[in-house]
C-alpha cells in the first residue's frame, strides 16, 4: 500500500471554499481503480491547515492518479486557495491494529534493552 499525504495551509476566509471544493472531489477520487481511501483532516494546532490523506493500493493506481484531472483539480485548488503546500509519499511496510502496535513496543523494547546489555 502507498499513502500520500499533502498538507496545504489555506489562505485566510478560504477554508470553507476549500472544503466545499474538496467534498466533490474527494467522492471522485475514492471512485478512482486501487483507491482505498482519500480522506481529509483538519490540524487542530495549525489554524487553516488541512492534511489529505490517500492510500493506493499499487504504485500504478497512485501514479494514474497523478496523471488524473481529479488530482489536476485538487492541485487547482490548493494553488488558488492554499499559501503554503508539502506532498510526501510513503510505502506502507505493515499494517494493522492493537497487536501490531503491541508487536513494535515490544521490538523496540527487545532492541533497547540489547542495546543495554552491549554497552
Amino acid at each position: 500500500m502507498l499513502v500520500c499525504q499533502l498538507k496545504i495551509e489555506i489562505k485566510p476566509y478560504k477554508p470553507d471554499e476549500f472544503l466545499n471544493s474538496m467534498s466533490s472531489i474527494l467522492r471522485s477520487i475514492r471512485k478512482e481503480k486501487g483507491c482505498l481511501d482519500f480522506s481529509v483532516y483538519w490540524d487542530s494546532e495549525k489554524e487553516n491547515t488541512y492534511l489529505l490523506v490517500g492510500e493506493w493500493k499499487t504504485r500504478q493506481a497512485m501514479e494514474k492518479h497523478f496523471k488524473s484531472q481529479n488530482f489536476e483539480v485538487l492541485i487547482g485548488a490548493a494553488r488558488v486557495l492554499g499559501q503554503t503546500f508539502a506532498m510526501n509519499i510513503a510505502e506502507v511496510s505493515k499494517t494493522g491494529g492493537f497487536e501490531l502496535a503491541r508487536e513494535q513496543i515490544a521490538s523496540q523494547q527487545r532492541k533497547s534493552a540489547e542495546a543495554g546489555i552491549a554497552k
